[in-house]
């Protein structure tokens, strides 16, 4: 299995990177927000990667960071979404903001996503969310009550972030240059998302 190439960006296309390693052009399919952020042509690049294979194909898809990877391999969990439809939703919305959709249960965030329907939309929310118990749990907590705790706001933030596949220590590093206060944890979620974004 090949968990990641680094190389030279020789060409950029439609949800397509070409990396150049060793003489060698990597094809990888890559999100929208991943072709955006990873570099311009001839610049060094560092792309984390999943290998499909099926008898008549073998394909490369890759990712920005280890998160947008791991939402991708979350997405493979519903009923019904395939590699390529996974990338379609993640060029649709960003990593980040899915997660975040995912753990407050905000299913408009897919409406306008080609090739994804009522029911799979459906589908995604429940199936996430059944698989993500943590999730589910801190999804349907009081904001009110997480406001009365800072300390628990800052808690539950760090149980979603490590739920997602975020390592601890990145997910601390994350929320102590965000944490204010006054956040509760919807705030805090949505701002640290933002920072493993940039």
């Amino acid at each position: 299995m090949i968990s990641f190439l680094q190389g030279i960006i020789a060409d950029k296309a439609l949800n397509m990177l070409t990396l150049e390693n060793n003489g060698i052009g990597f094809e990888i399919c890559v999100s929208k927000f991943c072709l955006d952020r990873i570099g311009e042509i001839g610049a060094k690049a560092t792309v984390y990667t999943y290998m499909y294979v099926r008898e008549d194909e073998i394909s490369l898809y890759g990712f920005y960071d280890k998160f947008e990877k791991e939402v991708f391999s979350k997405l493979l969990l519903v009923n019904g979404v395939g590699p390529k439809m996974a990338i379609n939703i993640l060029s649709g919305v960003s990593a980040e903001d899915l997660s975040f959709a995912i753990a407050t249960q905000n299913i408009s965030v897919l409406k306008n996503i080609k090739g994804v329907g009522v029911k799979l939309r459906e589908r995604i929310m429940l199936e996430l969310k059944e698989k993500m118990d943590a999730l589910s749990h801190l999804a349907s907590v009081s904001l009110t009550e997480m406001e009365a705790n800072d300390s628990e706001a800052y808690t539950a933030t760090l149980n979603v972030l490590m739920d997602w596949g975020v390592p601890r220590v990145h997910a601390q590093d994350v929320l102590n240059k965000v944490f204010e206060s006054t956040d509760d944890m919807e705030s805090l979620l949505a701002k640290a998302f933002r920072e493993l974004g940039k």
